[in-house]
């Protein structure tokens, strides 16, 4: 475990929480520069990421990262690289978020990030970097976001935001149940979720149902990767594993000797 790195979190406030689950601050003082690998796990959420130190990080292409960037929703592994101190500053968004604050459709950002200036001109990393203090740079990312979410006139989808919910609980009907409800057919479901979350509901569902697996392998609450499967309705042992590769890059024993997850789904991968 490296006691350097730590991660806090800072809850939105009342209004900003249909947008945003939280802002999260990750740290590492690496005083030796050591080069250390965070693997990215499909998580269902999109987020907006800032970087005090603006060489800090580089994608799987070793590419360096934007400053301030929108980064969309991840729907498989990857992994990023760092190299020296950082300081990032996430705003971890709601799923269906994108839209409803920037105007744009989610799908144009899934599985990778852009630069927030190509989206809207904007002088917020200078504001970030003219602030030391955490919760002055929480609020000054806050008021930024109220404001584009009153300049838009796109709202969040209240059909999206229902489906969302009944995924994320126990629905034991399923997208079809869900369709009903919503009085949908199923390719008009998946039209509105692509624009709004960036994915299928079917693909989303997946993710949602690896997620709820994944807290008992963090947690190491379970007896059997046979019986976590069955319990969580995938088909057997073999079906869950091959799930669990596809959007972690690793298989429930590697991810638990080798992952110190202290920002959840995107550990360092301690070799």
């Amino acid at each position: 475990m490296n006691a350097k790195m730590e991660y806090r979190q800072v809850q939105p406030a009342t209004a900003l929480q249909p947008y945003i689950q939280c802002f999260g601050i990750l740290e590492d003082n690496n005083l030796y520069g050591e080069t250390k690998t965070f693997k990215i796990i499909a998580d269902g959420c999109p987020g907006l990421i800032f970087q005090e130190n603006p060489d800090s990080f580089l994608d799987k292409d070793r590419h360096k990262l934007p400053q301030l960037f929108i980064q969309g929703l991840t729907t498989s592994n990857s992994q990023k690289t760092t190299k020296g101190q950082y300081r990032n500053i996430g705003v971890y968004f709601r799923p269906d978020a994108i839209k409803s604050i920037f105007g744009i459709d989610a799908n144009e950002l899934t599985d990778g990030y852009i630069d927030l200036d190509d989206v809207v001109k904007n002088n917020l990393a200078e504001q970030l970097l003219g602030e030391t203090q955490i919760d002055k740079r929480v609020k000054i990312l806050s008021d930024f976001i109220s404001r584009k979410i009153a300049a838009n006139r796109y709202r969040q989808n209240p059909k999206v935001a229902y489906a969302i919910a009944k995924i994320n609980s126990n629905n034991t009907g399923g997208l079809y149940k869900i369709q009903s409800e919503l009085n949908l057919s199923e390719r008009s479901l998946e039209r509105i979720f692509k624009t709004n979350v960036g994915i299928s509901p079917k693909l989303f569902s997946r993710i949602c149902r690896f997620q709820a697996a994944l807290d008992f392998i963090r947690n190491r609450t379970f007896n059997s990767l046979t019986e976590l499967a069955y319990q969580h309705s995938y088909a057997d042992q073999s079906h869950f594993i091959r799930e669990f590769r596809a959007f972690t890059g690793a298989s429930p024993k590697q991810f638990l000797s080798h992952a110190n997850e202290q920002l959840p789904n995107f550990p360092e991968w301690e070799c």
